[in-house]
């Protein structure tokens, strides 16, 4: 059975909620936008942040949290692995991190513009994303991929000319931006293609 084109990161947290459970944190939370969803299984919610925030619990270094090894049983982490520039020894703190049995729920971008937040380092595969959580001893419950070619596509046009990690952007942008990727994922129903994609994830179980 074919698994599901999300339309973009919000849609993927919704499909992942089955996996979240207990105490959850959301490393790289940034405005804790998926919260709300999250919230729905999780028992309690922790936004993590390199740069403080009004929706941000903790700020600190995603490599070296800070928090006591078993304190989560759910660790979310969304487009982030990008921005670090030691993605294995990130995979290594979210293992600390989880009690035994718990889960981390990642995706980062496979085909995607430059984006520094405040630096831009890697780009992950499918493969390249499992094998990072694999190696470290997890049990993979779901790996794959998000948005095909119409909507890598837009993406880039978004990116381009209404970039969302602008400093400032106008409520038009924001509008365009949105307006973009339905477009491109109501046109990708069309195309047969699974080697162009914009983003990959795992669902990875601490064993």
């Amino acid at each position: 059975m074919p698994k599901p084109n999300f339309l973009g990161t919000r849609e993927f947290v919704t499909h992942s909620l089955p996996h979240v459970h207990g105490r959850t944190l959301d490393l790289g939370a940034g405005t804790a936008k998926y919260k709300p969803i999250i919230l729905e299984k999780a028992s309690t919610y922790t936004a993590f942040d390199l740069f403080s925030g009004p929706n941000i619990d903790v700020v600190g270094d995603i490599l070296h949290t800070g928090f006591p090894d078993g304190s989560f049983e759910t660790v979310f982490c969304t487009q982030v692995f990008e921005h670090i520039p030691q993605p294995w020894l990130a995979a290594l703190e979210i293992k600390r991190l989880l009690a035994t049995g718990g889960v981390a729920i990642v995706t980062a971008p496979f085909l995607q513009a430059s984006h520094a937040d405040p630096h831009d380092y890697f780009r992950y595969t499918m493969e390249g994303m499992k094998s990072l959580f694999a190696n470290e001893g997890f049990e993979i419950l779901d790996n794959g991929m998000y948005g095909k070619t119409c909507f890598v596509l837009f993406d880039f046009i978004k990116l381009r000319w209404f970039n969302p990690y602008a400093t400032k952007q106008s409520p038009g942008s924001v509008r365009m931006a949105r307006y973009l990727a339905k477009w491109g994922f109501t046109l990708d129903r069309f195309v047969k293609n699974d080697i162009i994609y914009g983003n990959s994830y795992v669902i990875a179980r601490k064993v």
